[in-house]
């Protein structure tokens, strides 16, 4: 990775990564004029086509249990993918104001004096993004090594995934590749789309932190005005004014994550739950072998969200701690009521949840891996 000065900069090359990665898709919304493209209506329509081969795949395999639990996997993730995409379309005017809001704060504090731990910050989000693109493309590249090996070894064909297209007959061999090649494209698109829009919601997540951190430095920047020998009254009241606006700018910032968001969490989890659950059947009775690296990429997903949701928890309490700790009783009673209410604001904070039914921390990914052990 190259080495860059500012963390705005490492935040521009994170939105670059993930542009690149979303516009292969046909959803590159920072695109100027974006609008809906011929990319997109392609994409959409090969994960429509997925869902009712799938389906007829249904019937096709309706003896073979197996079979019919591994469609069952599929269906899962294409249930998230095309809950991802409308999302992704449909908000899109939020998720472009959302980007040039985190860029202008970077911007902003790229003189801060807490500027390193911004950069830092912004530095593994960056190696969190190219870890999971690594592991799906190991998990995409994975379906591929079974086929290849009976081809080379027992001279049998076999695919990818049990997806058939219908009237399309795998046994002659003019089916069987452009069944290949179908099931190829739509790994490759699984592989970049769960890439993008999973590194999107680690880049807006985990820049809450930058947000507190910047906060808990103003509070602590307050409580050294507070404690000088002579205070500046006028200073410090402007220095109140300014932690107020940004406990806002916080709270407007994780409104708008979990609103956006809410249906999204609630898929993704529950997805993933069921795709464990199955595909650990499936390999401990089936001999399921690409499902090892599906394991890999189904609990990276569980965790991420769940480590998403632990932050978002634990930087929410770090900001009730910062408020308590300052100097408030050294202030003006105005600015005390002023404290108050910020520390009573904090103590009702968002919290990310799957779907309103369960906090979404690493106590609930404990709870799923004991539930399916």
């Amino acid at each position: 990775m190259r080495r860059f000065q500012k963390s705005y900069e490492l935040y521009d090359y994170n939105l670059m990564l993930i542009r690149r990665l979303a516009d292969i898709c046909g959803l590159d919304i920072m695109a100027q004029n974006y609008k809906f493209n011929l990319r997109f209506l392609v994409v959409s329509i090969l994960v429509l086509i997925t869902a009712a081969s799938l389906l007829y795949s249904c019937v096709f395999y309706f003896q073979n249990w197996y079979k019919m639990l591994e469609i069952a996997i599929l269906l899962a993730l294409v249930m998230q993918a095309l809950v991802k995409m409308y999302i992704a379309f449909i908000h899109r005017h939020f998720y472009e104001t959302m980007y040039r809001r985190l860029r202008d704060f970077h911007y902003k504090f790229r003189n801060h004096k807490n500027h390193e731990q911004l950069y830092k910050t912004m530095e593994k989000i960056h190696l969190t993004i190219k870890l999971f693109l690594a592991l799906y493309i190991f998990t995409g590249f994975s379906f591929s090594v079974h086929p290849l090996y009976l081809y080379l070894t027992e001279r049998r064909r076999e695919l990818l995934v049990c997806i058939r297209l219908p009237w399309v007959d795998v046994d002659s061999l003019g089916g069987y590749v452009v069944t290949m090649c179908f099931q190829s494209s739509i790994l490759a698109l699984f592989v970049i789309g769960f890439t993008a829009s999973d590194s999107v919601i680690l880049l807006f997540v985990c820049s809450l932190i930058a947000f507190v951190d910047i906060f808990k430095y103003n509070l602590m920047e307050l409580t050294n005005m507070l404690n000088e020998f002579n205070p500046d009254k006028p200073t410090i009241r402007k220095k109140v004014r300014q932690i107020v606006m940004q406990q806002l700018d916080i709270i407007q910032y994780e409104s708008d994550l979990d609103e956006r968001y809410f249906v999204s969490y609630f898929i993704q989890i529950f997805s993933g739950v069921m795709g464990i659950s199955i595909t650990l059947f499936l390999i401990y009775r089936a001999d399921f072998i690409p499902g090892c690296a599906l394991m890999l990429s189904l609990f990276g997903q569980l965790l991420e969200m769940c480590l998403l949701g632990t932050i978002f928890s634990v930087k929410n309490e770090e900001i009730t701690e910062a408020i308590y700790e300052t100097s408030w009783y050294l202030m003006e009673t105005p600015e005390q009521k002023t404290i108050s209410l910020m520390l009573h604001k904090s103590q009702h904070y968002v919290e990310m949840t799957i779907g309103g039914l369960q906090p979404m921390n690493v106590e609930t990914f404990v709870a799923v891996c004991v539930l399916v052990a």
